[in-house]
């Protein structure tokens, strides 16, 4: 009885239209039992090559951490010589036997559920169709194809068609058929069926490790989800030149800082989604060194020096200072280091201007930073200090006004002041007049007037004359003759600039002199009073602007001759 005995079903594969795909496999295998008997015999038939091959294949799919377990079925068929009550009981002892054997050779408890298929006829009917040697083959068909398999009769069961089979010409094919085609019906066939779904997950598009170049930028992850829940994965760094990462459903973009040194980095980027983590290497380029020179490429100095530096930015912050040289010995004391350059600039005692360069060289390039100098300014044979001035609080006040000061010498100076306004709005009843001066002899104290006249210290003595006229729509006050003043006066000459000083100056003295006091009527100014002024105390007072003029009349420790 050669019967190929293994009949392992074809694979079910289905593949769903929308974006959630589902798939299913179903392995089975048909084991085959000795008549009567439950006990699986791996020796029996082909049991062995057939019952290892499923095994192996279930547990493959046991292992695929996807595939899910939906559920085992055994069908159990018997052969027809047995009581029913008894094929049952065999079916499904041989449902058990398959059971416990699989559990043991994938290490997994299974759940199943047997169906007894009692006797396959529709199994001996095609084994009879395919065997011409199967006696009186025609009239076994008949009896298979036209008998009834089981009547009630007296209410009791009866097997009709076996009967039948068993009566046929003497039970001659009977025999025949016991011997040779029985054994396949005593069968029990398992079948394992698994599913797998899709589950979700990021597929990164972008290239991986992801490169950029040493001045960083604003890049971008691409990546794509494989089920239509596009979920915004949360992302992070673990360096802190990579920043500002903010993912959506499709990318995640983020900043790389410019790469300070010139070895290459790494980091990585870590998104999470769906429970899972996804990594991406970024890998950057270490910078070229490089550096610019970022103050001006030519300076100018005055006679009297002073002192420089050059500034410069290096891409790479690598600790090395530039190298710095000068042919010109009146520039000294030049000192790099890896953050500045500085250089003193000696005085120039000649009249003749000079220049040089100084060479930056760095990273094999050469940086030129040209310096000029002026010539020292000639001593005046014949110096010459004159002061032109403006009082700025008449200046704020609305009163334009001008003064001049002159050195005599052995630190005398004559100044005069002189103010003038004369604006009125007869529509408001609205005047505002005044013109007078004043003069003054003042002596300059102290070292500063001595190693520049018209500077520091001063004490002098000033006299006034001033008329004026004041209304602002209420009272007015009228002084159309000359009012007079003479005193003391103590100031202070400042110096902010080459040719500027503000002088800072009050005075006290005796004011004397009569004025009109008037009222606006009707277009008319009426008269009220006449008064007569006579006051003590401070009749004087000066924030003035200087301007200095002449020969040598500079301030040497204000900026040099532009």
């Amino acid at each position: 009885m050669k019967k190929t005995l293994l009949i392992l079903l074809s694979v079910l594969c289905s593949i769903c239209a929308s974006a959630q795909i589902e798939r299913e496999v179903a392995k089975s295998v048909k084991v085959h039992f000795r008549q009567g008997v439950a006990v699986l015999d791996e020796n029996y038939l082909d049991n062995k090559s057939t019952l290892r091959q499923f095994a192996a294949e279930v547990k493959a799919y046991y292992q695929d951490t996807t595939a899910r377990f939906r559920q085992i079925r055994i069908l159990s068929s018997v052969s027809p010589e047995g009581s029913k009550k008894a094929n049952q009981r065999i079916a499904k002892q041989r449902a058990e036997a398959i059971i416990a054997w699989i559990s043991r050779e994938i290490s997994v408890n299974l759940d199943y559920a047997v169906e007894s298929m009692g006797i396959d006829w529709a199994l001996l009917t095609k084994l009879i169709e395919q065997n011409d040697k199967v006696p009186y083959r025609d009239e076994v068909l008949d009896i298979l194809q036209n008998t009834p398999d089981i009547i009630i009769q007296d209410g009791n069961e009866k097997n009709v068609r076996y009967e039948k089979l068993q009566q046929l010409r003497g039970g001659v094919p009977y025999k025949w058929i016991y011997n040779n085609l029985f054994p396949d019906l005593r069968y029990a066939a398992a079948r394992c069926e698994f599913w797998w779904e899709t589950i979700p997950k990021l597929i990164i598009t972008s290239e991986n490790p992801h490169r950029v170049d040493a001045d960083g930028a604003v890049d971008v992850i691409t990546y794509e989800h494989n089920v239509d829940n596009k979920a915004t994965p949360s992302i992070r760094s673990t360096a802190d030149w990579i920043n500002n990462l903010i993912p959506t459903a499709n990318n995640a973009t983020f900043t790389v800082a410019p790469n300070p040194t010139s070895e290459p980095r790494s980091a990585t980027i870590v998104m999470s989604c769906y429970g899972k983590t996804y990594e991406v290497a970024i890998e950057q380029e270490g910078a070229t060194p490089s550096m610019v020179i970022t103050s001006a490429d030519s300076v100018s100095y005055a006679a009297e020096g002073g002192e420089g530096n050059i500034a410069f930015e290096k891409r790479v912050k690598d600790g090395i200072a530039p190298k710095v040289a000068c042919e010109a010995d009146w520039i000294e004391n030049i000192n790099s280091t890896a953050d500045s350059i500085t250089y003193t600039v000696a005085p120039n005692s000649s009249e003749e201007p000079r220049s040089t360069e100084i060479v930056v060289e760095s990273y094999g390039q050469q940086h030129i930073v040209a310096v000029n100098q002026a010539g020292a300014q000639p001593e005046c044979r014949r110096p010459f200090y004159m002061a032109v001035k403006t009082n700025m609080l008449y200046d704020l006040a609305a009163i334009p006004n001008i003064g001049a000061e002159f050195y005599l010498g052995g630190n005398f100076s004559l100044a005069a002041n002189w103010h003038y306004s004369w604006w009125k709005s007869d529509k408001k009843y609205w005047y505002w007049r005044s013109y007078g001066g004043d003069i003054a002899v003042r002596y300059w104290l102290g070292k500063q007037s001595r190693i520049k006249p018209l500077t520091g210290h001063h004490l002098g003595l000033y006299g006034q004359m001033i008329t004026y006229d004041f209304e602002v729509g209420n009272k007015g006050i009228l002084a159309d003759k000359w009012s007079w003043s003479a005193g003391l006066e103590y100031g202070y000459s400042l110096p902010v600039a080459r040719r500027l000083n503000i002088d800072f100056t009050i005075g006290l003295g005796y004011h004397w002199g009569t004025f009109e006091e008037y009222l606006p009527i009707d277009g008319h100014y009426v008269w009220q009073a006449t008064k007569r002024r006579q006051y003590i105390g401070p009749t004087k007072l000066e924030v003035s602007l200087v301007w200095l003029i002449g020969c040598g009349n500079y301030n040497k420790d204000k900026g040099g001759k532009k």
